[in-house]
């Protein structure tokens, strides 16, 4: 997609004309266009244009590419009186190679982990680290698993309806799939899976609250307005404060097994770099006190 930067405001040609001296044609920019300079530093058109098409609607991508062209002209100009004025050039330096210094190691250290760390966690470890920290995985909020049913208050078959969503048999879940197909306003099965009850109670003219109380004394509800039946027959109740089932947990326990893997990983790695240049007389110790890592 071409987006065409025709009408940049006067400010921007007015910043061109003035900027862009007699040397700037003699120097090379890699068969991209210039459209804007500050001293030598040089905005292309190619780049505004990418940055443009990947972002911005079509219908919009003047405006869009004009206020790219503005912010760039007074980020370099803002850049320049900086330099002019923040005179402590050592203490940037050693920020600059701090941050360089922080950033050579983070690569280096993923490069390594995914590299030489490449082993699968397995169900047993998972369902092993959540057995001994369940305390870990509380719910916050109540979590339901069931059927869920939206059908118009004029629908036929209602009362087998009711019985297929209450009882819930294998014949009934299907009998029920196929009524959905041509009568459900909205259809959701996930006895399988686990759903907010917010976001279940988003979906009828109850509360959330209502809707728990409601379950607590009986796991299938109907609720009626004036244009619809809603039916929820819920399988199974996890309250707030009690613990996720493992299948719930199960990723986030994988995640926090990867990076503790990786941690011991890497710490493991810089012990042996720490051993071998020890050996090979790459440090020297000068104090006795000085014993290296355990």
């Amino acid at each position: 997609m071409i987006v065409r930067i025709s009408n940049i405001q006067a400010l921007v040609y007015a910043v061109l004309a003035l900027l862009l001296v007699s040397c700037e044609e003699q120097m090379s920019h890699n068969g991209k266009t210039p459209l804007v300079s500050v001293d030598k530093e040089f905005l292309y058109k190619e780049d505004v244009e990418h940055f443009v098409a990947a972002n911005f609607p079509v219908a919009d991508s003047a405006r869009f590419a004009n206020e790219y062209v503005q912010r760039w002209l007074e980020d370099e100009l803002f850049y320049r009186m900086a330099r002019r004025n923040v005179r402590n050039s050592k203490e940037v330096e050693q920020l600059v190679d701090n941050y360089r210094r922080s950033l050579l190691l983070n690569i280096y250290q993923d490069k390594l982990v995914n590299q030489r760390l490449n082993r699968e966690i397995s169900d047993a470890e998972i369902e092993a680290f959540y057995e001994q920290n369940k305390g870990l995985f509380l719910l916050d909020e109540p979590m339901v698993q069931g059927v869920f049913l939206k059908v118009s208050a004029k629908a036929s078959k209602l009362s087998s309806v009711r019985k297929w969503m209450d009882e819930g048999s294998t014949e009934d879940i299907e009998k029920l799939e196929k009524y959905s197909l041509t009568n459900a306003i909205a259809y959701d099965y996930f006895v399988d899976g686990w759903r907010m009850l917010d976001a279940i109670s988003a979906r009828m003219p109850i509360t959330s609250e209502l809707l728990l109380k409601r379950l607590e004394r009986d796991s299938f509800v109907e609720i009626s307005d004036t244009g619809a039946v809603y039916l929820l027959n819920v399988t199974a109740l996890l309250r707030k404060g009690e613990h996720k089932p493992l299948a719930m947990a199960s990723d986030e326990i994988r995640a926090l097994l990867v990076n503790s893997m990786k941690v011991n990983f890497v710490k493991e790695a810089k012990r042996d770099m720490y051993r071998q240049a020890l050996e090979s007389g790459e440090i020297k110790l000068y104090g006795t006190e000085l014993l290296g890592p355990e």
